[in-house]
């Protein structure tokens, strides 16, 4: 249906003259609503809908494909402010959101497309042009940009020091055996289920030093990898005896059945000096490991969640602070700790200790990052929690410097200091790429402080090739 209306026929005849005019007011009025929020003059932003058609937006499409079927897509946003309200409805039609990105270089982007249970389309940006890259799960940078790892579709993975490297190291996939807890009782062991050996990776993590790779695999746990010797080797974090896997085995595991362990909204995060690790899922509290040189994890503290469900973590850039999202609804709350400050400390949920500061209490974060202090005005580094529909860049100590909607929920995040900009994949199927040294004028989107998007993209299965806008 896509195809037909927003590749082929062009009969959709919609007035466009007031695009721009329409949907700068509501964001300038929105981003106003919003200020006066965090401002403290108001308790609550008091938001205007968009309400420009889908007809409307049909026929801007429309001329945006137009413009980058004859190679002149960097022209579209002189004409047309780039939206998202006006397509939901086509939108809402399915599709494969944006599920990772990572920035490569100037005018260099890599972007997945499709969840662990959907086929992937990984994509490479080049300048103007778009091409398929083949045989990617996912991928992710060191957070010091030294190291880059790609997981292939059967679970192998290479790492090197930039995407594609021909001299990569090449890491063998990991069984379904390497995610069995070995420390389980006879009867214990029997009774769990090995996972299969078919990988479903959502997250991967990769030390500054390239020595510990960290996986989140959405059906079989967390492992890391460790290299000692010249040699990989995996520890197994999660599910673990240590965060209470015998007392879910006890209460939910049959005589006649095996026991599968609960992996909802499981995620994990690696600190960037691969000394620790935290993770979670919503049927527990916030866990923070501390790894060996080898990976051997040992419980390090145990944070309750001040809302219901732990959702996302995130560490600082120097392994001192880490940032724990919970989640209720699409709703959250988010609070920062230093790390020496919690260091065998467990909390209770809902009941928020002295070294839990808060940095958002209404987003759910479904990817988060760190801008150096290089990327802020604060003289410090900063949180970007992107959650739905808004992503906020917040200091440790719970500053707000600017917040963006983007509309949708968030797939993944990439900061690079190198080119100073911050990149936001969408299940909407957009992506974002943000200049937070530069503030969005005239105002296109909502928010607080707005950084200048400089690119979109929009990756709709319906249209016959991705386009730039």
């Amino acid at each position: 249906m896509f195809r037909r209306l927003f590749g082929k026929d062009k009969s959709n005849t919609a007035d466009t003259t007031r695009w721009n005019e329409i949907g700068r007011k509501v964001a300038q009025t929105n981003t106003a609503e919003i200020t006066a929020f965090h401002l403290g003059t108001s308790q609550e932003p008091n938001l205007i809908e968009d309400t420009r058609t889908p007809k409307m937006a049909e026929a801007v499409l429309q001329k945006v494909i137009d413009l980058n079927n004859a190679g002149r897509g960097t022209e579209a946003r002189a004409h047309f402010d780039p939206a998202h309200t006006p397509f939901i409805s086509q939108m809402e039609q399915g599709g494969r959101g944006l599920t990772c990105c990572a920035i490569l270089g100037n005018d260099r982007y890599l972007v997945q497309q499709g969840t662990t249970y959907q086929d992937n389309t990984t994509w490479l940006i080049s300048g103007d042009e778009i091409e398929q890259v083949a045989d990617i799960a996912t991928f992710a940078w060191s957070r010091n940009r030294q190291f880059f790892v790609t997981v292939h579709q059967d679970g192998s993975m290479a790492l090197g020091r930039t995407f594609a490297d021909s001299e990569a190291e090449r890491i063998p996939a990991l069984p379904g055996s390497a995610f069995v807890p070995q420390d389980l009782s006879t009867d214990n062991a029997a009774a769990f289920g090995t996972p299969g050996d078919s990988p479903a990776y959502a997250r991967v993590s990769v030390s500054d030093d390239g020595t510990k790779l960290l996986l989140c695999d959405a059906e079989r746990g967390v492992v890391v990898l460790a290299k000692t010797a010249s040699v990989w080797q995996s520890q197994l974090l999660f599910p673990a005896v240590d965060l209470g896997l015998l007392a879910q085995m006890k209460e939910f595991a049959d005589d006649d059945d095996t026991f599968h362990p609960f992996f909802d909204m499981l995620h994990a995060a690696l600190s960037p000096d691969g000394r620790y690790a935290a993770l979670g899922t919503q049927d527990d509290g916030h866990h923070i490991l501390a790894l060996d040189a080898d990976g051997t994890p040992h419980v390090f503290a145990h944070l309750g969640y001040l809302s219901e469900y732990p959702h996302n973590t995130c560490f600082s850039d120097d392994s001192q602070c880490i940032a724990l999202n919970s989640c209720h609804f699409y709703n959250g709350v988010t609070f920062a700790s230093t790390l020496a400050q919690v260091q065998g400390l467990t909390t209770e949920p809902y009941d928020q200790h002295d070294t839990q500061i808060l940095l958002n209490t209404y987003l759910r974060v479904y990817a988060s990052g760190y801008l150096p202090p290089s990327m802020t005005d604060s003289g410090t580094g900063a949180f970007l929690l992107a959650g739905s529909g808004f992503a906020a860049c917040v200091t440790p100590d719970g500053k707000l410097l600017w917040e963006v909607g983007f509309g949708s929920s968030a797939g993944g995040v990439d900061i690079c200091p190198a080119t100073g900009r911050v990149l936001i994949a969408s299940y909407s199927g957009m992506l974002h790429l943000l200049d937070p040294s530069q503030e969005q004028s005239p105002a296109i989107c909502d928010g607080f402080h707005v950084p200048q998007e400089k690119r979109r993209w929009i990756f709709w299965d319906r249209l016959d090739r991705p386009i730039l806008w």
